[in-house]
Order: structure tokens, then sequence, then C-alpha cells
């Protein structure tokens, strides 16, 4: 296996099956505790969602590096490689919960979110008043449920969490009107075609069996990548597998030959070449790259 670190928070052991719903902490807690420095890793199955009301900083997001200024949310969806380099002393809420449930709300409740539930966000805020701050007392209501454990305290947690993301995402300004559009039949056949791809690119399936599983031809399946994504399907897919390779490569210790048999290569000679025809340079070179960055 590719050992990206891998935890429940960071610093903990991640447990075999997520056992709490929600956690909820200050952002100085576990940052202060490792000199404000939290080193790239990963979640699975939880996201982060922090709100940063003062300081700043850099943040990891796979191979892309942002700088962050309070007052902001970011936003880090399960299985994001992700880290933190503050610049100062910074505070702020942190909120881990599991991805799942509140993936199940937004499909009932809100399809169109699904998409902005499963990337990575940095969102800028206004400088408001506490008294004005529409996310202080959902983020105070998490606490409380965090800490109080009371009746049916998941459901009422996985409901703040969703309308906590949502009051965040209304100040993204790429999303200004798109929450009251309601999810196109290409778009949830999209939607589908990713999630298969999630599950099974390491297993190399013939375009044909995604085609089936969504109900359709390899030729209207190829029409509507080109159509809304500007790519083939096979270039959906070759993402995904070159995503996870620069994963391994950048922040794990694992060998070539480790990744590429991860990844569902059985010659680390044809991942080689995989890699420099999607990327123009080996994954030695990449990595290289990385380490001199």
């Amino acid at each position: 296996m590719i050992k990206i670190p891998n935890y429940a928070l960071y610093g903990e052991t991640a447990q075999p099956v997520w056992h709490e719903a929600l956690h909820v902490e200050r952002i100085s807690l576990r940052s202060g505790a490792y000199n404000w420095e939290i080193a790239a890793h990963r979640h699975d199955g939880l996201l982060q969602l922090l709100y940063l009301q003062s300081g700043s900083g850099e943040v990891l997001f796979d191979s892309e590096r942002l700088q962050v200024q309070a007052p902001c949310v970011v936003y880090v969806p399960a299985q994001v490689v992700h880290g933190f380099t503050w610049t100062q002393q910074v505070d702020g809420q942190v909120i881990t919960a599991a991805q799942p449930p509140l993936e199940s709300i937004a499909q009932v409740l809100a399809p169109q979110l699904l998409a902005q539930i499963r990337k990575p966000h940095v969102i800028a805020l206004p400088l408001w008043r506490d008294e004005d701050d529409p996310l202080l007392p959902l983020c105070r209501a998490l606490g409380e449920e965090y800490h109080n454990r009371a009746r049916e305290h998941v459901a009422s947690s996985m409901s703040l969490l969703l309308a906590l993301l949502i009051q965040a995402l209304r100040h993204e300004p790429a999303l200004a009107g798109e929450a009251r559009r309601p999810a196109s039949r290409r778009s949830q056949q999209l939607t589908g075609f990713r999630e298969l791809v999630d599950m099974h690119y390491r297993e190399h399936r013939p375009l044909g069996f995604y085609a089936s599983e969504l109900g359709m031809t390899v030729a209207t399946l190829g029409r509507l990548c080109q159509e809304h994504l500007g790519m083939t399907p096979m270039h959906v897919i070759n993402a995904r597998l070159v995503l996870e390779a620069k994963r391994g490569l950048g922040h794990s210790d694992a060998s070539v030959k480790e990744i590429a048999h991860e990844l569902g290569f059985a010659d680390v000679g044809y991942f080689s070449r995989f890699f420099r025809k999607q990327c123009g340079v080996s994954p030695s070179a990449f990595r290289g790259g990385k380490a001199r960055s």
C-alpha cells in the first residue's frame, strides 16, 4: 500500500471504521501542539472544515499550495492529501466529520451540492462583526452537539454541518446562482461516472464496463464527456490514476514499483511510460522535483 499518513485526527491512528460522526476543536489546539505545522496526510471517509478566524498561512491540497488569510473557510473532503503551515498563531474552529452521511443528506435535499462536497475549497469571507456572522452560531451548535451527545446527535450534527457548508459556499463567487438550478440528468450521469471511476480506476476496467453500469453505450459516454468536460472518458480515468500516482510519489516513501502495483500496473516499466506520457516526466523525476520544491 502507498503509505501516505492516514489519520482519524492528525497524529492519531485512523480507526478501521469511523466510530464517531463528529469532532470539533479549536484550530490552535492541535496546530499549536505541532509548532503550527501539520504535515501532509489524508483521512479515509472524513471531511474537515476549518473556519479560520485569525491568522494566515499556506494550505496544501495534493500538489497545489494556496496562501490563506482569515477570515476564510478551508474545506477538505475525504481522501485529499492536505497539510497546513501557519505563518503565525492562528485560531478558529476545525470540524471533522464523516463524509458519507453528509453526502446522503445532500443527495436528497441538495444533489447539486454533491460535486462541491467532493472537492477542496478555500472560501474568503467578509469581515463580519460577531453578532452578524452567520457561521459562528452553527459552529457553536456543532460544538454543543459534539460535547453533549444528546439524542439523535448524529442527525442533528449532519444537518448543522450541511447548513454551515452551504453558508460558506454562498460566498464563493463561482457558485453565484448555482444553488437554484436543479441538477440535470447529464450532470447526474457525469457524477455517476466519476463515482464509478473513483471505485474502479485501479482495476483498469474497459470503457464498456462504465457505460454498461451507467445504462448507456460507449459512444454516448464519449459524447457526454466531450460535450461537458472537454475530454474523453479515458482521459477522466487516466487523470484519476495520475492524481493517485502523484499523491504516492509526492507524499509517501513507497518505491515506484510499489506505487505501480498499488495502482494496478503489473509492469513498472509500463507504469513509467504511462506516467511520462501523461505528465511529461518520469515518476522518479517527478519525485525528485517534489523533493526540491
